[in-house]
């Protein structure tokens, strides 16, 4: 096949003619697709608005199939507005001047696309462009597929094939034929299928590297599935997975050299070291197809330019399924019944023997998850998604394993596996924090300042995601940063996998009450804990953030307890759990730090508690916050109390929280909480007051923490308080704070406790 020259195309335009045009099938495609353009034309108003008549336009297959383009247009169909901008797009003739005339269908599919963004959740390209074929046949092909048009493109060497707008694509390619055949007469119908026919050709050429078997009539096309043992093993992992891949696709657009893309990718993700650049680049290259390297020089293939264009992984489906190993065992598996992460990587590693971690079958569960594939159920298994079942549906083989390899690798391949290890390596990019503050329960309504401080003190250092919350006992320190952590997780649908909450314990002296221990009494045994769990998990799951919450870790010495973990956040460094050769009860003798690894401890100040050493300080960032809100406690509205009664509780507690404010022994929700539970449980009984029992509560809970020396700011704070406590009849309360500012008076102390 030969289509670059005006020769080469007029003889395979003849070649494919004679090869395809006295088939039955083909033959039955023009009769169907000339009386699909015939009723498209002939239609009146009335009709062609009408939701049946946009429903035989849009979904009727006589000028193409859509192969995985099954979009949901039901919107759109029933748009009325819509509806008549096609009608005048119909009606309206289009200027003489080929430029003008392009332009103006152009402007026109743009106009198209910007209505069908609101219309439609995935944008109905491949439907859209047999749409603008219906209406205007003559300057369409019936390739409506934009990578295979752009292939075609290619294979023609229409300059710039890949960048072009698909309508202008079209028209180059129409344009080609017509200089080598000749104008097209009054029935457009045979060259419109002409361009199909010479893709069909080239596939053919292929031979057993084409993708797709394709059809005559250019209706259906067949995925061909490359054996195992020739498929790449694996998918490379890449920070930010699908999301990112438009951003870097869109510098090579023009074409750039492999050393200027090297860059680009730094600037987008700084943290990125040399081999994780050079993973992005071959991912893109040998997983997605989307890039070929030319010597130095790096350019779109068709694949990658759809990509671009449409951002929808659709683009590359084929690809994917039929060249990459393991991903259609996923899809195939989970059409037939949902699967728990640990089931698919044991799929996986049975589809490659040679995957002994879960490494490279979790990156290509990441790869699938980042592309709404598939989605966690609330049993925590992965199903498909709609997307994913639409991918499944084209597999039509049972996938392959590869053997288990028998030979012994030679010290060059073995060198050559850690290489290939090494490009693995992949890197967590920080999370966006306006979707983290988006993400935040509205039950616990943190200000987005706050939020935002602990965000940028978790994600200031590339690997040190360390940050200590301090402040007043019981304001939610931990509801923050239990919060937090499940925002990080919460579009996974396994907000929970991703949190764990550790009480740390008074008398933590060593870093076993965290990671574990050898059993001293059977070696063989190693004692593991829940926080060890964690870490191991995150350690074989590097693309999605872990979040470890280190309750009022300062009631044992964290420089102890946390010793191997300050160490390797700083230095980068493996944490060491022990000294055996080999792994003991499946934990190694060693892990990598996790750079997914989010912790955020919880601190009171109290003589109960240890200071926090600089070798602590040093790592983290220390997030203090006093002012509370008492208004603004989250459940005000769920008390079961009167709510005259509830405006009283409120109303007290506001006044009396600011009076001691100024010398910090106001109270958090916590309190707040508890003092409606105590009147509500005390007003039950039927033998005190709401009164009584918010004075009983205010004396129990309030104020036992009130103590201090004799100053000018206590004895104001005392004073005013004592008149909210009096404004609001609470006898049995301000008699006690009476008492203990005539303690502050004379002995220049006071405490509740004496």
């Amino acid at each position: 096949m030969k289509l670059a020259t005006k020769d080469d195309l007029l003889a395979s335009s003849k070649l494919v003619e004679e090869k395809y045009g006295s088939e039955e099938s083909y033959k039955k495609w023009l009769v169907e697709l000339r009386a699909h353009l015939a009723m498209v034309g002939a239609v009146g108003h009335d009709e062609f608005v009408s939701p049946d008549f946009q429903r035989r336009l849009w979904n009727d297959q006589a000028i193409s199939a859509t192969g995985n383009g099954h979009v949901n247009i039901e919107p759109v169909l029933h748009d009325a507005s819509f509806a008549e901008y096609l009608w005048t797009l119909k009606q309206t003739p289009l200027p003489a001047a080929p430029l003008e005339r392009t332009a103006g269908l152009v402007k026109a599919w743009n106009e198209c696309v910007l209505r069908l963004s609101t219309l439609t959740k995935r944008m109905p390209r491949l439907k859209l462009c047999r749409v603008f074929a219906a209406l205007h046949p003559e300057e369409f092909s019936t390739i409506a597929h934009g990578t295979k048009l752009r292939t075609l493109g290619q294979w023609m060497q229409i300059p710039q094939a890949n960048t072009l707008h698909v309508v202008e694509l079209h028209r180059r390619v129409l344009d080609a034929l017509t200089d080598a055949l000749g104008a097209v007469g009054a029935d457009p119908a045979a060259r419109m299928t002409l361009p199909w026919m010479l893709y069909l050709a080239g596939l053919e050429e292929q031979g057993e590297d084409a993708i797709v078997e394709g059809s005559a009539t250019g209706a259906h096309e067949k995925l061909k599935p490359l054996p195992a043992a020739r498929r790449r093993r694996g998918m490379l992992g890449i920070s930010g997975y699908f999301d990112t891949l438009p951003q870097l696709l869109q510098f090579a657009a023009e074409g750039c050299s492999r050393e200027d893309l090297k860059v680009h990718i730094h600037s987008v993700n700084a943290k990125l070291n040399p081999n994780s650049i050079a993973t992005t680049i071959n991912s893109l290259i040998a997983e997605w197809g989307a890039l070929v390297a030319e010597g130095n020089q790096i350019r779109l293939t068709p694949r990658g330019a759809a990509l671009l264009e449409t951002q929808d992984p659709a683009e590359a489906s084929d690809w994917l399924l039929t060249r990459i190993l393991g991903f259609d065992h996923i899809l195939f598996a989970l059409r037939q019944t949902p699967a728990t992460q640990k089931e698919l990587v044991a799929l996986l590693q049975k589809a490659n023997p040679g995957w002994k971690s879960n490494f490279a079958p979790g990156v290509m569960v990441q790869w699938a998850k980042s592309m709404a594939l598939i989605k966690l159920d609330h049993g925590k298994k992965w199903r498909l998604t709609d997307d994913g079942s639409e991918w499944a549906a084209r597999i039509h083989w049972t996938p392959e394993c590869l053997q288990p390899p028998t030979d012994v690798l030679t010290r060059s391949e073995v060198e050559e596996e850690e290489e290939d290890e090494e490009d693995e390596e992949e890197t967590l990019c920080s999370p966006n924090a306006a979707e983290i503050i988006a993400a935040m329960p509205s039950a616990t309504p943190f200000s987005p300042t706050l939020v935002t401080r602990l965000h940028a003190g978790l994600w200031l250092h590339p690997r040190r995601h360390f940050a200590v919350l301090t402040g007043l006992s019981g304001a939610g320190k931990t509801a923050l940063a239990r919060a937090y952590g499940k925002a990080l997780r919460l579009d996974a649908g396994d907000a929970l996998a991703g949190l764990c909450t550790i009480p740390v314990q008074p008398g933590w002296h060593d870093p076993s009450s965290l990671l574990g221990y050898v059993n001293p009494l059977a070696q063989e045994v190693y004692v593991r804990t829940p926080f060890l769990e964690f870490l191991l998990e995150a350690s074989g799951d590097p693309g999605r953030p872990y979040t470890v919450v280190l309750d009022e870790m300062n009631l044992s010495h964290p420089e102890q307890y946390f010793a191997p973990l300050l160490s390797a956040m700083e230095t980068g460094d493996d944490i060491v759990l022990h000294a055996e050769e080999g792994e003991v009860s499946g934990v190694p003798p060693r892990v990598p730090y996790p750079e997914n690894l989010v912790i955020i401890g919880t601190v009171n100040m109290d003589e109960t508690t240890h200071g926090l050493s600089d070798k602590v300080l040093d790592r983290c960032s220390v997030i203090e916050f006093w002012d509370i809100d008492i208004a603004k406690y989250p459940d005000w509205a769920k008390s079961e109390l009167a709510p005259a009664t509830v405006e009283t509780i409120r109303s007290t507690l506001v006044a009396l929280s600011k009076a001691l404010r100024p010398v910090r022994l106001h109270f958090g929700w916590r309190t707040v909480g508890d003092v409606l539970g105590y009147v509500r449980a005390a007003s039950s009984a039927g033998s005190v007051t709401d009164a009584e029992a918010l004075d009983q509560a205010i004396y129990g809970k309030v104020l036992p923490k009130l103590r201090g020396e004799d100053s000018p700011r206590l004895r104001e704070a005392f004073k005013t308080a004592i008149e909210v406590l009096q404004d609001a009849g609470l006898a049995e309360s301000k008699a006690k704070l009476t008492e203990l500012a005539e303690d502050l008076k004379h002995t220049g102390s006071a405490r509740f406790w004496r």
